[in-house]
């Protein structure tokens, strides 16, 4: 029962890491078997991965045609920016107070030196950044809720990668910068409403580039 388990939890995260990775582009069709010999895994975990995946909109089943990698359209970013904009802003309020003073001077200083980093390193300190707020919160349903939809966010971003301007990746730096500053200076009212900002300039930039 154990390897079972282990198998499609296997199957699970492999699948899932080759659709936030663009191994497995939006609207490809994704064949049992093929994922079977692929992965080395029979067919029977590989279902009950698939299907864990469509609740989670990795993936969408449709009747007499197969398994295809959900399409990042609009309305899915859209779906991905509601919760941001709407729980990420709570979550720093309710994780103020734990957040290290140490931790975010050497987030602040990532930030500072972005000129010195290639697109995916930004990537990755943006990511890294909201993941360490709401990380902060000790709440294994925020976590859950935030974590799956931050992974969609992932591939958002790697779709967007050479659709990037230099003049909003800029933006973006001082704006993580002036919400640092907000935190440190112990501004918890302000700090949330500019996360809540620069959520929604986010939400728009990827309306503009990807639509």
């Amino acid at each position: 029962m154990g390897n079972y388990v282990n198998l499609k939890e296997k199957a699970y995260d492999i699948i899932k890491n080759k659709i936030i990775n663009l191994d497995f582009h939006p609207g490809e069709y994704l064949e049992e078997k093929k994922l079977g010999e692929l992965l080395e895994i029979s067919r029977t975990p590989i279902r009950e991965a698939l299907s864990r995946l469509e609740n989670e909109l990795w993936v969408k089943n449709m009747p007499r045609k197969g398994i295809f990698v959900t399409e990042v359209d609009e309305h899915l970013l859209n779906d991905i920016f509601e919760v941001r904009i709407h729980f990420e802003p709570a979550v720093l309020e309710i994780a103020f107070s734990n957040l290290s003073s140490v931790k975010l001077q050497l987030f602040k200083s990532r930030f500072e030196a972005y000129e010195n980093c290639d697109q995916s390193e930004r990537d990755k300190l943006d990511n890294d950044f909201h993941l360490y707020i709401f990380n902060s919160v000790d709440n294994i349903f925020v976590k859950n809720m935030l974590n799956t939809t931050f992974e969609h966010l992932v591939r958002v971003r790697r779709l967007s990668f050479d659709k990037k301007s230099k003049e909003r990746i800029a933006e973006s730096n001082k704006e993580h910068i002036g919400i640092i500053d907000l935190i440190l200076a112990g501004k918890k009212e302000e700090s949330v409403k500019a996360f809540r900002n620069h959520l929604e300039k986010s939400y728009k930039y990827y309306l503009e580039i990807l639509f």
